[in-house]
């Protein structure tokens, strides 16, 4: 197989793991802690350049 075939099937199958329901659970729990991390940056570049 080649590069393009390989990527092709790994695209496949992410989209078919995304339409799971453990998928977007997956998904939610990664936004809350990007979020998390991204507000909690926040607040310390606050207080340091306060």
């Amino acid at each position: 197989m080649g590069k393009f075939a390989d990527l092709r099937g790994y695209l496949c199958t992410l989209r078919n793991y995304l339409r799971t329901p453990k998928a977007r659970h997956d998904l939610q729990s990664y936004a809350r802690a990007i979020a998390m991390i991204l507000l909690t940056t926040t607040i310390i570049t606050f207080i340091i350049w306060r």
